[in-house]
């Protein structure tokens, strides 16, 4: 973490008044504020949970979720792919997701890998790859989408079902400790309109309606009863043995 002095709040902003993290809809992509309100409550308890010691932030773009471990960890080490100067002033080493590699560290406590392994041809080889730089019973906090659209096109491989999740982890002398769906049909459905409203006053309508359909029975219940056949997305918790 050479350049913690650099960083800025970018998709998170903490809201001193409420004590609460919250989604900065000044950056966040206004078609994304329904999936990023999800990702934010699912996100968050696991990372506040599970995130010590050493830690490598891999594929970690502009740090979004640095003010929420920070405070929790020893010292942090920044790895991404990117190439844009305002991502690469933050990084520890920039490293090809794709292709094999060695940091000079190896003893990680926690792995953050948040929504990284839709855009790596080969996510089993990373999460092995990633086992070898952690220690034993270090965790591996990793989230991804399933029913999303193809966000970083041409650069998308994979949305893993639980089963896959499962299965790289165990390949790579990881327990799974957490494997949780997040989101259901109705939000499947509120992100897709959440994606054709994206306009200032479309936007606006948006919310207003999310909001709404929100307090209904109906998107608890749907929700509920399609959320692991229809999930948006995934978080896994898992841990070297």
């Amino acid at each position: 973490m050479k350049n913690a002095s650099l960083w800025c709040p970018t998709r998170l902003v903490f809201n001193s008044k409420t004590q609460r993290f919250e989604v900065n809809k000044a950056v966040v992509y206004a078609g994304s504020y329904h999936i990023a309100e999800l990702q934010l409550s699912s996100y968050l308890p696991l990372m506040q949970q599970y995130c010590q010691g050493q830690l490598l932030d891999c594929g970690c773009g502009a740090v979004p979720y640095y003010e929420v471990y920070k405070n929790q960890i020893t010292n942090a080490y920044w790895a991404d792919w990117s190439t844009q100067p305002s991502i690469t002033e933050l990084l520890d080493v920039r490293v090809d997701l794709n292709k094999s590699f060695q940091l000079k560290q190896n003893n990680f406590d926690t792995v953050l890998l948040t929504d990284v392994i839709a855009h790596v041809a080969k996510p089993n080889e990373l999460i092995i790859t990633l086992s070898e730089h952690m220690k034993q019973g270090a965790h591996l906090i990793l989230t991804t989408p399933f029913v999303y659209w193809i966000s970083e096109f041409p650069h998308e491989y994979f949305h893993p079902t639980a089963a896959a999740l499962s299965m790289m982890c165990e390949q790579a002398g990881m327990k799974v400790l957490h494997l949780e769906p997040y989101g259901g049909r109705a939000d499947v459905l509120l992100d897709t309109l959440n994606k054709s409203m994206t306009g200032r006053w479309s936007n606006r309508l948006f919310r207003l309606l999310a909001s709404v359909v929100k307090k209904t029975g109906w998107y608890k219940n749907t929700n509920q009863k399609t959320r692991y056949s229809y999930p948006l997305g995934y978080t896994l918790v898992a841990q070297k043995i």
